[in-house]
């Protein structure tokens, strides 16, 4: 508990306050506010008054549905965060002042604020140059005092000029009797995903099946209300939008995608199972209805259309070059799915292997080279692709191959030597109907992959 804090009640927000941020309150929460974070259920700014910068950190719980209640029995975000900082303060760990805790009541907890002093820093990923040892030291020095920020990244510690830090956003830190050597592992890899930091070796392989799994988690976000993903009605449908892509063109699609596919002069793809159409700049999937029996399945998973939406954001993630995805959306009857959109971006000056390969000469080495590494990182990043054939390759006007066609691909996690081989093998089984490709390519290609592979588990 805090030694002393201040308490009053301002527009219905009942206050707890550092005492020498008090008469400061009414001026901070009058003044100009930057937006840095908003999410429904979120909102950060910045606020610059009385010579200093202050944050607050709004938490909406009444945007969600009977989350207010739960509050009744748990102390909020903003509070657990409140009475950390105190905590850390005591044990003298440096962290950004916690000035103020507001909290507004209703029918259950409906808005938690936190207001924090600025740090005349930066984060650690805008401060390319800074030491890293020194950061170990620091991240030591909160392990010797049994601190432990599970959410331990980049982006969560300050640095100065003179390269004082502080740890800032304190959800997810704990303060434990003694951290185990696993814990201090962890949390070292964890943080090790944002800086290259000088860590032992099964630190470093700790850090990379983290980091896998962390971008698989990430990936997910598409699929959610936040700064770069977004809800959005049109053409009777329920978009999920990438807000960033979303010109006047695009917009067109989404207003009425089947009439958009029927204007087009002529289909990339027009099958049982798809539809696909081109226009300049823009490509959209439609995913028809085949099988009855898919009727109950997809009650109770994603459509195809979103499913690939985030494969291409996880990929994208990972460095994979694949067409950056715009929207997704189903159309459905009684809650049954009949079809499913995917609006991507055109590949420029798009050219398949397998027309590369019709106009009859050998495979260029930056090509075989290209293919190679591409695979090499699909499978090092925890990817296999059951479908892998020679037509889902793509080259774009520059000479990068990208991936294309994700509803054969998978994120396992870890891909085994076996299950990478089978890949390849599929590949190799659609290239053999080109006899241009001889014996000799393919090995080239198998030790390009291969050398890739090494270099990327080092």
């Amino acid at each position: 508990m805090r030694p002393e804090v201040t308490r009053l009640e301002s527009d219905g927000v009942r206050w707890e306050l550092d005492p020498g941020f008090a008469p400061l309150l009414p001026g901070v929460l009058a003044s100009a506010a930057r937006v840095i974070k908003e999410s429904p259920q979120k909102l950060v700014t910045v606020h610059d008054h009385g010579g200093r910068r202050w944050f607050i950190k709004r938490y909406r719980h009444s945007a969600v549905a009977l989350r207010p209640l739960k509050f009744f029995l748990k102390p909020s975000q903003a509070r657990q965060e409140w009475q950390l900082a105190a905590e850390l303060e005591a044990l003298k760990i440096p962290i950004v002042r916690h000035v103020a805790l507001g909290e507004r009541w209703g029918f259950g907890l409906q808005e938690s604020i936190l207001i924090t002093e600025g740090f005349d820093g930066v984060t650690l990923e805008e401060a390319p140059g800074a030491d890293l040892r020194a950061v170990l030291a620091f991240v030591e020095r909160l392990h010797e005092h049994g601190v432990l920020q599970e959410d331990l990244h980049s982006g969560n510690i300050l640095i100065s000029a003179a390269g004082e830090m502080r740890l800032v956003d304190l959800h997810g830190t704990k303060v434990l009797a003694s951290l185990t050597s696993g814990q201090r592992h962890r949390n070292l890899a964890r943080l090790r995903l944002s800086l290259p930091l000088p860590v032992p070796p099964e630190v470093v392989q700790l850090s990379e099946v983290m980091r896998r799994d962390f971008l698989d988690e990430r990936s997910r976000r598409c699929l959610r209300h936040n700064r770069d993903f977004a809800p959005r009605k049109a053409g009777g449908l329920n978009w999920h939008v990438r807000t960033a892509l979303l010109t006047p063109a695009a917009e067109a699609v989404l207003n009425d995608p089947d009439v958009w596919l029927a204007r087009l002069p002529k289909l990339i793809k027009d099958g049982r199972t798809s539809t696909v159409g081109l226009a300049p700049g823009l490509v959209l999937k439609r995913f028809n209805f085949r099988k009855l029996i898919n009727l109950g399945k997809d009650l109770l998973r994603p459509s195809r259309a979103r499913r690939a939406f985030r494969k291409a954001y996880h990929l994208e993630l990972a460095g994979i070059l694949t067409p950056r995805c715009i929207a997704a959306a189903d159309r459905r009857a009684l809650g049954f799915l009949m079809r499913s959109y995917l609006l991507m971006e055109e590949i420029p000056g798009a050219t398949d292997l397998t027309a590369y390969l019709r106009r009859g000469t050998a495979p260029e080495p930056a090509v075989i080279r290209g293919a190679a590494e591409l695979l090499a990182r699909l499978h090092h990043e925890g990817f296999s692709h059951r479908d892998l054939k020679e037509s889902n390759l793509v080259l774009d006007s520059g000479g990068m191959l990208h991936l294309i066609d994700l509803d054969g691909m998978d994120y396992l996690g870890c891909v085994s030597e076996a299950q990478a081989n089978e890949d390849l093998e599929r590949l190799a089984r659609g290239v053999a109907a080109f006899p241009q490709v001889t014996r000799a390519h393919r090995e080239h290609f198998l030790r390009k992959y291969w050398r890739a592979r090494r270099t990327l588990q080092m």
